[in-house]
């Protein structure tokens, strides 16, 4: 009867994660639907422009900092929130969370203002190629996303303590202000404010996805105001699983900002080019990945505190084989029909048929990531529910110095495609490298 009962709870567990998988997915599929369709959009105004190379690298650093100081708080926040509401309760739950939430805006804050104060300079390094008019307006467009910064750490928060309680459709669907805000203002600003309404969108969007996510916080009754209970130990432990996790994504971000800068070397349109031949791969990488990352945490972190660490062990690993076993029947058709998806979906406009030969081709070596990426990113998750995050750190070490080897050798040998044959072979090896440190892990 013992072992019954605890076959039908796990075959309960597993069917919640399954459940929020699809809901997750589905939302999070609509909002990079209105992210493609932002793409199409954006294509027929700029194409390969030199406009659109200048706001790509303007946004490198707001959207760096975003991911490693604002992104890392979630999978911190949440492990550490599921424990001390299963063992605290509620209000000390909500304690924490706006603890966290004062740490994340102060930290945010901070680097606006260095952006601010000092970010420009940084812009000849990261656009080598670009003339002296094309960095000064780079230098104006990042500073135009600088509000950016202090809304993220808010959607990180809020979104870490609604997943934490089981809500993961607004979360999902809520990013799909941003697209769709941008696309609005292209279509009211574009003659007026060129280039510029991309960050008017941006911005924008940031702003109303942050006003829908503190609407369900205080619909569910928890505080959005921050406030500092102290240095107490659950924020000791956040800051424990939080150091390693930002050291690891700023070297794993970097890898973004090498692929733009090394691309930036190599000629007018090349960054927006392969920013076009990126999308597609990571629109799907991030519906299937996010999906099943963000629904898999929370039994992820529940299995961790509980110290069921066979069950937890055996679910990772099945999740991560089953999303790349997915991954690669799905890459090698998009391979096959890559350069027709671009012509339908791009090819209008500004953009036109040479641009729709140089996208398709640098899509057919993005797309080679798509296995890799998926089960990679469900072992991180596992890595975070059992606080390993210095494990991520050496990862994003070996990813970084492979990264930057391999997008100067191929890029010299195949130019900008070559760019996205490293990233591909960089996913590969990151995920060898994290199941190898996790197989090795003492489970107890």
């Amino acid at each position: 009867m013992i072992g019954a009962a605890q076959a039908l709870r796990h075959r309960s567990l597993h069917w919640r994660v399954f459940s929020n998988t699809a809901t997750v997915g589905a939302f999070n599929a609509l909002a990079k639907l209105a992210g493609a369709a932002k793409v199409i959009v954006v294509a027929r105004y700029f194409g390969t422009s030199d406009a659109l190379d200048a706001f790509l690298i303007a946004s490198l650093l707001p959207s760096f900092f975003a991911d490693i100081v604002a992104g890392c708080l979630t999978p911190s926040i949440l492990p550490v929130l599921t424990r001390v509401e299963a063992s605290g309760g509620a209000l000390r739950a909500a304690r924490l969370a706006r603890t966290a939430l004062t740490f994340g805006i102060v930290a945010m804050s901070a680097i606006t203002l260095a952006l601010a104060a000092g970010g420009q300079f940084a812009l000849p390094l990261l656009g080598s190629s670009f003339s002296p008019d094309k960095l000064r307006l780079t230098a104006r467009l990042q500073w135009s996303l600088l509000p950016w910064l202090p809304l993220s750490a808010c959607i990180a928060t809020w979104r870490a303590v609604l997943n934490a309680r089981g809500c993961f459709a607004l979360p999902a669907i809520a990013p799909v202000a941003t697209p769709v805000l941008t696309m609005l203002a292209l279509a009211a600003c574009a003659r007026g404010l060129g280039v510029f309404a991309l960050s008017l969108g941006a911005v924008a969007g940031v702003a109303i996805e942050c006003a829908l996510l503190a609407w369900a916080m205080r619909r569910r009754g928890y505080p959005i105001t921050p406030a500092w209970d102290g240095w107490t130990p659950e924020i000791s432990r956040i800051w424990k699983q939080y150091a390693p996790l930002v050291a690891g994504t700023v070297i794993s971000s970097a890898c973004v900002i090498v692929d733009q800068s090394v691309a930036a070397a190599l000629g007018k349109g090349s960054v927006s080019a392969l920013a076009y031949g990126n999308r597609f791969v990571a629109v799907l990488v991030a519906v299937a990945a996010t999906a099943v990352g963000t629904a898999a945490l929370p039994e992820f972190s529940e299995l961790a505190a509980k110290g069921n660490w066979t069950r937890l062990r055996t679910s990772a690993l099945m999740y991560a084989g089953i999303a790349f076993a997915a991954g690669a029947p799905l890459a090698l058709v998009f391979i096959a029909w890559s350069e027709p998806l671009i012509r339908i979906f791009l090819e209008r406009g500004a953009f036109d048929a040479q641009a729709t030969r140089l996208v398709a081709y640098i899509q057919r070596f993005a797309l080679i990531q798509l296995p890799f990426a998926l089960g990679l990113s469900l072992l991180i998750k596992l890595a975070a529910a059992l606080e390993s995050s210095s494990m991520l750190a050496r990862v994003a070490v070996v990813g970084f110095v492979a990264n930057l080897i391999a997008d100067v050798l191929l890029a010299r040998w195949m130019g900008v495609a070559g760019i996205a044959l490293a990233t591909a072979a960089v996913q590969a090896l990151s995920l060898l490298v994290l199941l190898a440190l996790l197989l090795r892990r003492k489970w107890a």
